[in-house]
């Protein structure tokens, strides 16, 4: 009985995933401070955007494939949210830009192929991609701090707008 449970510690012990190291617990804290800051602009433009923030620099798709360098996060219908840590976590403004439109995605409950469970970089309507930049732009504009995150997005929208100019509006503020 006590090799059967030595055994078992054994094994279970080797599946366990060890805790982040401080880096990356660091990382995190500062990604979900980004997401707590916007909150109230999400709130103020009528969202509400319940998420779970977790750092996953592989960001396998439903097949198991890991998506491209390019992909810097993604965003579950349930509101958990994966951020590629090498590319994010140096990088606070792109961060910031990058959980806004996250954040918008889960708030206008965008769900990627209908149907299919499972979206391949290719297969994403582009039209839910603008509305996740054109949200993640009006609440960055509205939540204040460093406006380079704001033109970063409106950049993405093919705009590029310095702050204090007129930029992309969104149609619910």
């Amino acid at each position: 009985m006590t090799r059967v449970v030595i055994i078992l510690s054994i094994l279970l012990g080797a599946c366990a995933t060890a805790p982040p190291g401080p880096e990356l617990a660091a990382c995190l804290a500062r990604m979900e401070a980004h997401a707590a800051n916007l909150r109230p602009a999400f709130a103020a433009l009528g969202h509400r955007p319940d998420v779970y923030l977790r750092l996953d620099e592989e960001l396998a798709d439903g097949r198991g494939f890991r998506k491209g360098e390019s992909t810097l996060g993604d965003a579950s219908p349930g509101g958990t949210i994966r951020l590629r840590p090498s590319r994010l976590c140096a990088d606070e403004v792109l961060a910031r830009a990058v959980v806004a439109h996250e954040m918008a995605h889960v708030s206008l409950q965008h769900r990627g192929v209908p149907g299919s469970g499972v979206t391949a970089l290719w297969e994403k309507p582009a039209q839910q991609e603008i509305e996740a930049d054109e949200l993640a732009y009006a609440v960055l504009m509205r939540a204040g701090g460093d406006a380079r995150a704001a033109f970063l997005v409106s950049c993405w929208l093919g705009k590029c707008e310095r702050p204090g100019k007129p930029g992309p509006r969104w149609r619910g503020g």
